[in-house]
């Protein structure tokens, strides 16, 4: 009898399988030793693009009351937005330090077609200094007429509508988590807008069953995928100076920054987690006494 452990949450589920059960492996990565040093590193190495530093000097020039957003997931993705992995107090501080007060900078919770995330959900998930500091936090309201812009249509005829907020920004700052996703080949990057930030009417042809039906449309394919298209599409068309995109273990640790331009930042983090997801291994030596952690 083959015994494996599943981690379902914060619970332990043990499973007791045949011996002629087959048990798959993904290849698990390294986590970072010093998470602190590689986002700070990633922050002033950036890739396809200048430092955020340098961007925000640049936007400072054009405007010296320029006004900064930061777009982070809601509480369905486990970015690490506090603790030492935490990538939301390295973005904020940057922008502090070149005299953008807290009130020139909003955090933007990109919840898509989710419901909003309360307070009490807000102080779990994110760094205290941002509370301690006064930094504003608003949720994205899809169906919020009012605080929507509309940018045209896609080539696919999607009608764009953007948080307007978002949209009056000077300096506009995506994070996320990249994992491999069902439909859009990978989440992260462009999917902080689409659809993060859109309205309810936007999603129509995103999440329609012709653009499912596709065949490109699934895990880890991102070259003519057309929901990836139709994403990256709208976050270009609505504009993004910067993106912060990491990489986590089973056990949502750090295994990856991934900082600088839209799409070259995103693809880097993309062909990190290729070298672990895509490879399958095998193990036949677990016995009655062997207990195997699949993670979450």
């Amino acid at each position: 009898m083959k015994r494996i452990t599943i981690k379902l949450g914060k619970k332990m589920l043990e499973v007791n399988l045949p011996d002629n059960i087959e048990i798959l492996f993904t290849k698990q990565p390294k986590p970072l030793d010093n998470p602190a040093f590689f986002i700070q590193k990633a922050l002033k190495d950036s890739i396809g693009s200048r430092s955020l530093e340098q961007i925000i000097e640049q936007k400072l020039k054009k405007n010296s009351q320029a006004k900064a957003v930061i777009v982070i997931s809601d509480n369905t993705r486990p970015v690490p937005y506090k603790g030492k992995s935490g990538i939301l107090w390295p973005i904020i501080e940057k922008l502090l330090a070149k005299n953008i007060s807290n009130n020139r900078i909003l955090i933007l919770i990109a919840t898509g077609t989710h419901r909003p995330l309360s307070e009490k959900e807000l102080r779990e998930m994110l760094d205290h200094r941002v509370f301690d500091y006064k930094i504003p936090i608003k949720n994205h309201h899809c169906r919020d007429q009012y605080n929507l812009i509309y940018l045209g249509k896609t080539n696919r005829g999607s009608s764009i509508y953007i948080n307007s907020d978002y949209m009056e920004a000077d300096i506009k700052i995506l994070t996320g988590l990249v994992e491999t996703h069902f439909m859009a080949g990978a989440s992260g990057g462009r999917k902080s807008i689409c659809p993060g930030l859109i309205g309810e009417e936007s999603i129509y042809i995103f999440h329609g069953a012709p653009m499912l039906a596709s065949q490109e449309a699934t895990d880890l394919i991102i070259d003519d995928n057309p929901c990836h298209q139709e994403a990256l599409e709208v976050a270009k068309k609505a504009g993004a100076d910067y993106i912060l995109n990491v990489t986590l273990d089973q056990d949502f640790k750090l295994t990856g920054v991934f900082a600088g331009d839209l799409e070259e930042a995103h693809k880097q983090a993309v062909k990190q987690i290729k070298k672990y997801v895509c490879l399958l291994y095998t193990s036949d030596a677990a016995d009655e006494e062997d207990s195997v952690d699949l993670g979450g």
